[in-house]
């Protein structure tokens, strides 16, 4: 399974999820006449938790990845420099154009 393929997979469970949360506190507000059982109260606040955990965790994830990726273009960046300037000079001293 690609990334791409999990994420989206996450990512739709997670909405689905939600949608069966409100679905369900809806329906027991106007079947009870208007009262909320504890029990759906629960179920709602863990299909919170869950989508608040899949969509925080893809974050923190790409956020990560994308700044340590940032760090090492800068370092092999700043190395290759170092390594470029090390040759002009050796061919300056030589005489070479």
């Amino acid at each position: 399974m690609t990334n791409e393929r999990k994420e989206t997979v996450q990512y739709i469970t997670a909405i689905s999820t939600l949608a069966t949360g409100v679905i369900m506190c809806f329906l027991s507000f106007f079947l009870n006449k208007y009262s909320i059982e504890s029990g759906v109260l629960m179920y709602f606040g863990q299909t919170l938790i869950f989508c608040g955990a899949v969509f925080g965790i893809n974050m923190v994830i790409k956020t990560k990845v994308l700044e340590a990726e940032s760090n090492i273009r800068k370092e092999v960046d700043k190395r290759l420099d170092n390594i470029d300037k090390l040759f002009k000079t050796t061919e300056i001293e030589k005489g070479e154009p």
